[in-house]
């Protein structure tokens, strides 16, 4: 094994020399203040940090009812992460131990698309300049720092797509494909879209001899590890829609067809173009950029799959359906390889030896050749200087936003803040960012994530009086059409004050009054507790 090691490395020292470079400097861009910036901007990495805790401390999926809305592997590597390094304790909030599993992930990510890259016939410094835009772009380090299940996803399919494109060819690079596009479904079912892709890569890359036992192997192992999903909700009786269950049948049917459309993306007041909106003003460049080098590339068997999957993805946002933010995550390493991909094809791979008198195969001169070349060196150099030079007048001061502005701390602050002033037993109504963290301080009763408190109908029978058994609510105010969801959210903010404000009002922390109580007496002393006490909070 050890002369295996050292012989491998020999034989890719140039390339183990330059990732040895490139990394410390992801290291750094990616690491310093990623608790910071961005800030906390959504309740899902809150979601997957406190489901994580559920299957760490309570032996369950998730911290309320799991209801199949995504996979649960996603999560269940964040739980292994935070059990061996003792996040949730150690780390100053839970998003703050998930979003470390991000980091060590996006160092692995890059590792795997400079080896993709290499495979597909990049040359060294074309598939360093991939690993530096993926990393690099304002659009990947705002999404590749949130604790996103995309993250997780996106790491396996760059590993199953490097095992396919595997110059050995076996059996075994071919059961290893299977198994890590098994673990990117099971950490976002949405990452099958790239299947077809795989599989094209896989049988680019095949040994006639051994084809069909490397088929038989790459898909006994996907669909083995996949179907264990199914397998899981036949066993609790929850693969079909029935009565007093959820369904493994039910979610995929809201998933794919009745949730609520973002509408359309060339509708400027849609939700859609709104996200569009949003990836832009981040990043203009490295999206558009290898959208528009896929075109070509398609003509270039090598790049085909990766231009063919882009493009593909690109497709997806004209549908008229959901589109979320993190969307574009599983895009970035794609557009990357397509931009590298083609700068590589318009450069020639070496000079043309000068031969004075001897024409070309073609019936060129050889001083033609010659010059074509230069022309093309010319042409590309100047592309790459004044693409760089724009990407970094655009790039660096976001760069420096990235690496300096705690975004983040209204969200600490607030926590810090309620668990030192609000010492009653009042019940709190929060998202799903501090929930982990009033558990961990042990908060008592348990918080209620406030989705919960309308869509969860257990929840809602330990609230026999709606939203005046509410005492306490820390968070924003969600938009009207999120509040139109939760109306006993919503009337609990209507009969409300605010204590603290954090963020200029990005985190609120009030007190709710209900009639016939004042705002200046504690919870246990208002006359709607003349009721039967209600039972404290549990998560099922």
């Amino acid at each position: 094994m050890v002369a295996w090691l050292a012989a491998h490395a020999r034989a890719h020292r140039q390339s183990l020399v330059l990732l040895a470079v490139l990394l410390p400097v992801v290291a750094v861009i990616h690491g310093v203040n990623f608790d910071g910036w961005p800030g906390r901007v959504t309740d899902d990495e809150g979601t997957y940090a406190a489901q994580a805790y559920s299957m760490q401390y309570w032996n369950r999926i998730a911290h309320y009812t799991y209801w199949y809305d995504h996979p649960f592997g996603g999560w269940l590597l964040i739980a292994i992460y935070t059990k061996l390094t003792d996040g949730f304790h150690r780390a100053p909030t839970a998003v703050t131990a998930a979003r470390e599993l991000m980091f060590w992930l996006h160092l692995v990510s890059c590792v795997l698309l400079y080896r993709l890259g290499r495979l597909l016939g990049l040359r060294r410094f074309f598939a360093a300049f991939a690993l530096l835009a993926y990393s690099l772009s304002p659009l990947g380090l705002w999404y590749q720092r949130m604790a996103f299940l995309d993250n997780i996803a996106v790491m396996w399919l760059l590993a199953a797509f490097t095992a396919a494109a595997s110059p050995r060819r076996s059996v075994g690079a071919a059961a290893l494909a299977g198994t890590f596009m098994a673990f990117s479904f099971w950490s976002k079912e949405t990452t099958l879209l790239f299947l077809p892709g795989l599989y094209v890569l896989l049988r680019q890359h095949r040994d006639p001899r051994n084809w069909r036992f490397v088929r038989r192997n790459f898909a006994g192992c996907l669909i083995g590890i996949c179907a264990i999903y199914i397998l899981y909700a036949a066993a609790k009786n929850e693969l079909f829609e029935g009565p007093g269950h959820v369904s493994l049948e039910w979610a995929v049917r809201w998933q794919l067809f009745e949730r609520a459309p973002s509408g359309s993306v060339l509708d400027s007041g849609s939700d859609t173009y709104n996200v569009v909106r949003s990836w832009l003003d981040l990043d203009p460049y490295l999206v558009l950029a290898g959208i528009a080098a896929a075109v070509p590339l398609l003509a270039l068997r090598r790049l085909r799959v990766v231009a063919v999957l882009l493009l593909v993805q690109f497709g997806f946002i004209f549908r008229d359906g959901y589109l979320p933010n993190p969307y574009v995550t599983a895009m970035l390493p794609f557009a990357a390889l397509c931009v590298a991909g083609l700068l590589d094809m318009a450069l020639p791979r070496r000079a043309l030896p000068l031969q004075t008198g001897r024409p070309l195969q073609t019936g060129r001169p050889a001083w033609l050749g010659m010059l074509w070349a230069m022309v093309r060196r010319g042409v590309v150099g100047a592309a790459v200087v004044g693409a760089v030079t724009a990407v970094t007048l655009d790039w660096t001061p976001k760069i420096h936003t990235a690496l300096t502005r705690d975004a983040g701390a209204p969200s600490r602050d607030a926590t810090r803040w309620f668990l030192a002033n609000l010492r009653d037993h009042g019940t709190v109504v929060t998202d799903d960012i501090a929930w982990t963290d009033l558990v961990i301080a042990g908060r008592r009763p348990l918080p209620v994530w406030f989705y919960k408190l309308d869509l969860d109908p257990q929840v809602q029978a330990q609230f026999p009086n709606g939203w005046r058994d509410v005492d306490y609510l820390m968070m924003g105010k969600p938009p009207d059409s999120v509040l139109a969801e939760v109306p006993l959210v919503a009337e609990a903010l209507r009969h409300s004050v605010v204590l603290k404000s954090f963020g200029n009002g990005e985190i609120e922390i009030r007190r709710v009054v209900p009639p016939g109580c004042r705002a200046d007496l504690p919870p246990e002393r208002c006359e709607h507790r003349a009721s039967p006490r209600r039972r404290t909070p549990s998560h099922t």
